[in-house]
């Protein structure tokens, strides 16, 4: 039996209410020992079942899972790492989960990720590499790929994952699903074991925006945004934020066209600086990590994956001049960038320069620096967590390859149910994206994405 669509789901339980417990059970039983063949998970709950108290059954037939960066009571947080493999389990939900399973939501487990969170592919030596599910020769991105990956599979309704650089919406981008970054700081990160905590936040993902908006009007509940004009998009129009490998830049102009037929104002704009954001956002980054793994470097070293070491040493290079140098250029970016997004509802780009690279093989752009696929992946996603702007990858169909592409909608800081309208009516535009070729084939997650 494959996972109902959250609002069938959400139907059956309104009258039935018993029958969560079920929709659940059979969810985990799908799922097997590690999500698969696509090693979506770390952990899995073989019998969840829906909170006794809770404030609310608004979301009573949801299932989720969350990265495993993020504490649910009972279950070590590995954060991806034989680090922590041994670590007891957590004593409490975090904030997230407990908000979720307040609405009745049931939590499957916890989705695999790179360790630490410190990486854009999808490998981890400690639980192994997650695998695309459109093609599984083909990395789904990181550091929230098992995330992803269990959404694009309908293996859940709805994944948390933690974005600092793009690891929401990257990994949602190669999926084929919806990753949503919100506005820093609107949801609380306790119980998080955060990698930046000036860039880091959480983040969603869900099969489409319809479901993003049922669940974010339980998260944070707020009105739907008004708009009494034509919808008018900016969007990026040169190589001002870095190169874009051509048959991923050919799609996506592709997609302005579409939105433009479709009724949307499509203006074309310049984003130039914001191309020097993934310099910022690694000094940032890296100072924050070496002073939160310090006491682990000192002590555990031997029992991180080498190339992981390497990188949480890497924040021992920068200065505290360099690192305030770094929060200065975010208010510059921060406020120049806010000047161009103006006169527009929302700003389009690209979510990723390429397709998913092959796994073990270096993402590159043709004309990039050798050795820097991490800036290479993260060159659209990055800027808007460090002048910290909302930000939303959605589906926009698939390739000549039969891989999924997407785009990026990046919104105004606190007004993200206006971004939500946004990139709902981009969907209703675009179309919904069916589920990954390995997944469900309900009738209602086939959905064909049109052009």
């Amino acid at each position: 039996m494959a996972l109902p669509g959250l609002s069938a789901a959400l139907e059956t339980t309104r009258s039935e209410p018993a029958k969560a417990s079920a929709i659940a059970r059979d969810a985990a039983h799908l799922l097997g020992t590690r999500g698969g063949q696509f090693n979506s998970f770390i952990t899995v709950v073989r019998d969840p079942t829906p909170a006794v108290e809770r404030s609310s059954d608004q979301l009573l037939g949801c299932v989720f899972s969350v990265k495993d960066n993020i504490d649910v009571a009972g279950t070590i947080t590995t954060c991806g790492s034989k680090v922590l493999a041994d670590a007891p389990p957590a004593a409490a939900d975090a904030w997230i989960v407990k908000t979720l399973k307040n609405a009745g939501a049931q939590c499957l487990g916890k989705n695999n990720m790179h360790e630490f969170a410190l990486g854009a592919t999808g490998e981890n030596v400690a639980y192994g590499t997650t695998f695309n599910p459109w093609d599984p020769t083909r990395g789904v991105g990181g550091s929230s790929g098992g995330s992803a990956s269990a959404v694009a599979l309908r293996q859940v309704h709805l994944s948390i994952g933690t974005d600092s650089g793009g690891s929401v919406r990257l990994p949602a981008c190669f999926s084929g699903v919806v990753g949503f970054k919100p506005t820093p700081g609107l949801l609380p990160m306790d119980g998080v074991t955060g990698a930046a905590w000036t860039i880091d936040c959480l983040g969603l993902f869900t099969p489409n925006v319809i479901d993003l908006r049922t669940i974010w009007n339980v998260i944070e509940p707020a009105a739907t945004a008004q708009r009494h004009h034509q919808l008018r998009i900016g969007y990026l129009s040169d190589d001002s934020m870095g190169r874009t490998a051509a048959p991923v830049w050919s799609h996506y102009l592709e997609d302005v066209e579409t939105l433009r037929r479709g009724g949307v104002d499509m203006t074309p704009i310049s984003l130039p600086g914001l191309g020097d954001c993934p310099f910022i956002a690694t000094t940032l980054a890296y100072s924050e990590i070496a002073s939160l793994s310090h006491e682990l470097l000192r002590t555990k070293a031997d029992l991180f994956d080498s190339r992981i070491r390497g990188l949480m040493c890497l924040g021992e290079l920068w200065s505290s001049r360099h690192y305030v140098d770094a929060q200065r250029l975010r208010a510059v970016f921060r406020q120049r960038f806010a000047e161009i997004q103006k006169p527009f509802d929302a700003v389009l780009t690209p979510t990723v320069a390429l397709q998913p690279p092959k796994i073990g093989v270096p993402a590159h752009v043709d004309g990039d620096p050798p050795a820097q696929g991490l800036y290479t992946l993260m060159r659209f996603t990055v800027a808007f967590n460090v002048i910290g702007y909302p930000a939303i990858s959605i589906p926009s169909g698939l390739d000549g390859d039969g891989l999924p592409t997407g785009i990026q909608l990046v919104g105004r800081p606190g007004q993200d149910a206006t971004l939500l309208d946004v990139a709902q009516c981009a969907e209703a535009i675009l179309g919904v994206m069916p589920a990954a070729a390995a997944g469900s084939d309900s009738e209602e997650n086939t959905v064909a994405c049109t052009k």
